[in-house]
């Protein structure tokens, strides 16, 4: 009767601890697999409708996926974004840590991302806008100095391009990660 008691405790006392370790929050997705683009993870395309309905939405993480079921998920530095994919546009929400939305924007994709293999280091921010008129640029027009000095670019091939800047406004870096 003893070993029972014991075993009873001991059962009960796992499935304790294994339940508070899975929780509500954000990690219950699955993060998308790194080596894939946000083209290859969907299999929904959304119209800009439901896409503008997306980045309204005030949901936690949970929440949205179970209206609209998440297909690219990526962390980055404690921060999940998630990518729904529009017809020649993208819709990218983001959450903290917990789960809990922090913001979402529509981006139009009409470029790839080979269009940026002409710029190198050194070149100056109206070589970029010239690619890509249409990129987040706010830099310039914040009138602040302690915005980070780069703009974004959206690729319909499932990539985003950031391009870092000096003072002079001269490229120092781009980077490319997948969306």
């Amino acid at each position: 009767m003893r070993l029972l008691k014991v075993f009873t405790f001991i059962f009960m006392l796992v499935f304790l601890l294994s339940s508070c370790a899975k929780g509500e929050g954000a990690l219950e997705l699955k993060i998308s697999a790194p080596d894939k683009t946000l083209v290859e993870l969907v299999s929904k395309t959304y119209e800009d409708s439901e896409l503008l309905k997306i980045i309204q939405m005030n949901h936690s993480m949970k929440e949205m996926n179970s209206q609209f079921p998440i297909e690219c998920l990526r962390e980055m530095d404690g921060i999940y974004r998630v990518s729904y994919l529009g017809d020649g546009s993208i819709a990218v929400i983001t959450f903290d840590k917990d789960g809990n939305r922090i913001l979402g924007n529509i981006y139009h994709t009409k470029l790839l991302k080979s269009d940026f293999n002409s710029l190198a280091i050194g070149q100056s921010l109206e070589d970029v806008k010239q690619i890509d008129p249409k990129g987040e640029y706010l830099f310039p027009y914040t009138g602040r100095n302690d915005t980070p000095h780069i703009s974004t670019h959206y690729t319909k091939d499932g990539y985003l391009i950031t391009v870092e800047y000096d003072a002079a406004n001269n490229i120092l870096n781009i980077k490319e990660d997948l969306i």
